[in-house]
């Protein structure tokens, strides 16, 4: 019953956490009169990410730094192929068209694509790649300038208006409420999977890595229960830059490490093609797309970490 109920406790911890969030940008978005990508960018964005950042500089402090490399790719992996497309399904309106802004989404793919070459250079990371990291971080903030920025029609029927007081509240709270709700939400579920006989292997390699997703995973479907697409996306290209720019990089400057060449290699290349599909889902005009691709990805995702563990 005490695991049952720290389980329960975590899910409305990360249910209620979630809804403060989003109601927390929306009103940032629209007391200054920012558009719902750029405030989910760096609101949503920066929260979810804040798991992974944790994990990658304890990592580092205790020279695993390696690990903070393969957490950040896999977790930027399972935003689009797991958590992206079960928001999907949780969109009310199926036939909505989703705007995609250009510049966010080539600054993600661009920090892949130098994560990839650095490490592929000579297959260590370390300091000096920390740095270029950050540099071309702080390029991509430069041209996410020129985004636009406009109040979202969605606020017009809105008269409703928090101050600035309340909103950094909410943020605060719902930031504290994702990062403990997750964590019971683990201790949870890891209780019952040892009195169920689980191993500790497994239960290390499924619900930890699932931990670090589920605030991503809240937020987006709290999202798209608002219809609030540009939330998502926002959240989602956010968490996936944050997870590169600010992760990895805060690894590498504390430690360096050997990367293994055959399994970064296989990660990258599939970073890269749900990231093809991420754009493809969002730019369809049709739902029947969406929902395939969608549900294709899942399973996909699924296989992808079952051969790596099985």
């Amino acid at each position: 019953m005490e695991s049952i109920t720290i389980l329960v406790l975590g899910l409305a911890l990360l249910l209620l956490g979630s809804n403060l969030l989003v109601t927390s940008t929306e009103q940032f978005s629209s007391s200054y009169s920012i558009s719902g990508f750029t405030a989910s960018f760096f609101m949503i964005g920066i929260a979810t990410s804040a798991p992974e950042i944790s994990i990658s500089i304890k990592s580092a402090l205790q020279n695993d730094t390696i690990l903070a490399v393969g957490n950040s790719i896999g977790s930027n992996i399972s935003n689009i192929a797991l958590v992206f497309c079960l928001s999907v399904f949780f969109i009310k309106q199926k036939d909505k068209v989703m705007t995609l802004p250009t510049n966010m989404y080539a600054g993600m793919v661009v920090l892949t694509l130098c994560l990839f070459a650095l490490i592929f250079s000579d297959y260590s990371f370390d300091a000096i790649d920390s740095i270029i990291l950050f540099l071309v971080f702080l390029v991509i903030l430069y041209f996410l300038r020129s985004e636009e920025k406009k109040v979202d029609p969605y606020f017009e029927e809105n008269s409703e208006s928090y101050s600035s007081l309340k909103i950094s509240l909410l943020f605060i709270v719902g930031v504290l409420m994702l990062i403990y709700g997750s964590d019971y939400f683990i201790d949870g579920a890891t209780q019952i999977a040892i009195l169920f006989g689980i191993s500790s292997y497994t239960i290390g390699l499924t619900l930890t890595a699932l931990g670090t997703s589920l605030p991503e995973l809240a937020t987006s479907i709290q999202s798209a229960r608002k219809d609030r697409t540009d939330f998502i996306i926002g959240n989602i290209i956010g968490s996936n830059i944050f997870n590169i720019a600010i992760a990895v990089s805060a690894a590498g400057l504390i430690n360096s490490t050997i990367v293994n060449e055959t399994e970064f290699i296989r990660d990258i290349l599939v970073l890269l093609t749900v990231s093809t599909f991420f754009y493809m889902i969002i730019k369809s005009d049709k739902s029947l797309i969406k929902t395939l691709y969608s549900s294709v990805l899942v399973i996909t995702y699924f296989v992808y970490i079952y051969f790596i563990f099985g």
